[in-house]
């Protein structure tokens, strides 16, 4: 064996010696504590009876990413080393070692179990972390301000990558998706809500590398003719907005207006198909109200040009010299 070799092993065989001195300690001391009363349970308020906590999903290594390896108490095994396309790192002593797909934590029983099987160490103690990762990041596409791939080395919420990504878009849906990629596929949602932090919050949750964040489009409908704030109007609450909600954001109808021949446009597979709707009636309670769905289009005629306006033709005429903008609450 060479002699710097035999020195490393020497060491180690006097740090077990007194390891193990230690550790008969740590025993005696921990058998006085168990007949005490544990800080784990009913009697500990960090922790809320019944509350078992999720358990960590560990990030894997992969090619390219830069990874720091720790020997403990044996500094000339440290070492930073780039995991190659082929999945491999090259480390001292051990020499080239297949690391990708593998967590930090099996990486260092791998590395330890090198150690120990060649016989430079009896006991080795690894540490593998990743520095820098080059393959692992989160996609964020849609409406966000930024879409793009974000690096991160471990578990975000969802809220931090949506703000790495530069927030919502004015006319983003609050239902947001992600899609798991590490290492299986899960497809969940989480609500958002703008107007109400606490579901938000409750409504979070954790991001891993190799995610994919879905923030879709939020639906639109638009009020146009005789009322007080013309243009489109992004729904919010999962998409749920009737005719009268809608009105009401438009700011209601003009003194001038012509509500009761009011008229309805849906797109359908052929195109707009409109209905007349009777928006005083539903108003007072003498017709339901109707659920809008998105790309829908409430015209409110004048009442001096509701004659004029009951073919399709003229209603899409007239919307289309509008000019139609969102309008964010």
């Amino acid at each position: 064996m060479p002699h710097a070799l035999k020195n490393l092993y020497f060491a180690e065989s006097t740090y077990m010696r007194k390891r193990f001195t230690i550790l008969l300690f740590g025993l005696s001391l921990f058998s006085g504590l168990a007949a005490g009363q544990s800080n784990i349970g009913p009697g500990n308020p960090n922790l809320q009876p019944g509350a078992a906590p999720a358990a960590p999903v560990s990030v894997k290594i992969g090619p390219g990413d830069l990874i720091s390896i720790w020997v403990f108490d044996v500094p000339e095994l440290n070492q930073s080393v780039r995991v190659g396309a082929d999945g491999k790192a090259e480390m001292s002593l051990i020499g080239s070692t297949a690391v990708a797909g593998l967590t930090p934590q099996q990486a260092a029983a791998l590395v330890a179990r090198e150690l120990r099987d060649r016989h430079f160490l009896l006991k080795p103690q690894v540490n593998v972390m990743i520095d820098e990762s080059a393959a692992q990041g989160v996609s964020v596409v849609g409406e966000v301000q930024h879409p793009g791939v974000y690096q991160v080395l471990g578990p975000r919420t969802l809220l931090d990558v949506i703000s790495m990504a530069g927030g919502l878009t004015s006319v983003a849906n609050t239902k947001v998706s992600v899609t798991r990629r590490n290492g299986r596929t899960e497809s969940i949602s989480a609500n958002l809500k703008n107007d109400d932090p606490r579901s938000a919050v409750s409504n979070d949750v954790q991001v891993f590398p190799g995610d994919l964040v879905m923030v879709p489009r939020a639906g639109i409908v638009y009020v146009l003719g005789d009322v007080n704030r013309p243009g489109g109007f992004v729904m919010q609450d999962n998409g749920a907005i009737t005719m009268l909600q809608a009105l009401a954001q438009a700011g209601g109808t003009d003194r001038t207006a012509s509500p009761n021949s009011a008229l309805l446009m849906r797109k359908d597979a052929h195109g707009y198909v409109t209905q007349k709707v009777a928006i005083t009636r539903i108003e007072r309670g003498k017709e339901q109200d109707v659920e809008l769905r998105p790309d829908d289009i409430l015209f409110v005629p004048n009442s001096r040009f509701k004659n004029a306006l009951r073919d399709t033709q003229s209603v899409a005429t007239s919307i289309g010299s509008a000019s139609i903008y969102a309008i964010v609450h």
